[in-house]
């Protein structure tokens, strides 16, 4: 639950200190320019229902990001929208495939400990 609360966390409490900081800098930028992109409406999931899914696999960053900025209306157009609401919505497909890599080092140390 840790790992995909905060990206990399669950490679932190697993010691991986280098993959930890990789995988959250990674996710967390990538996640925080699709924001800037999108202008914050990116992360709407009014505005885009099937894209929050995604998203919402970055964790408590993208919940905290759709409750603060997904109900702040535009009045203009916005031109790199799309590139915002993608950009965000693989944050979070990273953060999933982040969650799986920590539960399979986590599930194969106590085998290799063993051995």
């Amino acid at each position: 639950m840790a790992a995909w609360a905060v990206p990399g966390l669950g490679h932190l409490i697993l010691g991986r200190l280098s993959k930890a900081a990789w995988f959250g800098l990674l996710i967390l930028g990538f996640f925080a320019l699709g924001v800037w992109l999108g202008e914050g409406a990116s992360v709407s999931s009014a505005r885009f229902p099937y894209h929050v899914y995604g998203q919402f696999g970055a964790g408590l960053p993208a919940i905290l990001a759709e409750r603060l900025l997904g109900v702040i209306p535009t009045g203009h157009s916005i031109d790199r929208l799309e590139l915002g609401v993608v950009m965000t919505t693989v944050a979070g497909i990273m953060n999933v495939v982040a969650v799986v890599d920590a539960y399979e080092i986590a599930r194969l140390a106590p085998k290799q400990e063993a051995s």
